[in-house]
């Protein structure tokens, strides 16, 4: 089973990984990654980084799709052995299953000049323009 949560908004990729306001945790089978569960779960009462962190692990996930993060944020997720892939905006649904079968490209997670604090690149809009597309702002 590969388990992966995307932050949410009405079925697109939430901006902001501390603070998101939900999760959609993506089940799929190892024999077959065409097909997946989804459901979702509120992060009432939590916040911060650390706090999605640990609900995360809790939850079991392998990997965890966002539009920014900063690097405590990333630095908790990789402490509990969860991927962080950040830089991404649009469909929540596409971007699990691009993922899973290796066609959402990871970074390292390691910042972009634009000083957001762990953007891996905006893959939603013009790279380098002022607003990429993914709304973090960085201007990746």
């Amino acid at each position: 089973m590969i388990r992966v949560a995307v932050s949410y908004d009405k079925g697109e990729i939430f901006e902001h990984f501390g603070h998101t306001e939900m999760f959609a945790i993506y089940e799929f089978s190892e024999e077959n990654l065409d097909e997946s569960t989804k459901r979702l779960v509120e992060t009432t009462g939590l916040h911060g980084h650390q706090d999605m962190a640990d609900l995360l692990k809790r939850e079991g996930v392998d990997a965890v799709i966002c539009g920014s993060m900063g690097q405590e944020a990333h630095a908790a997720l990789l402490g509990y052995g969860i991927i962080p892939v950040a830089g991404y905006c649009g469909d929540a649904d596409t971007a699990a299953q691009l993922l899973v079968i290796g066609q959402l490209p990871t970074s390292d997670g390691g910042g972009c000049s634009g000083g957001c604090g762990g953007c891996s690149g905006c893959h939603g809009g013009d790279e380098g323009s002022e607003d990429c597309g993914c709304g973090c702002g960085c201007g990746c």
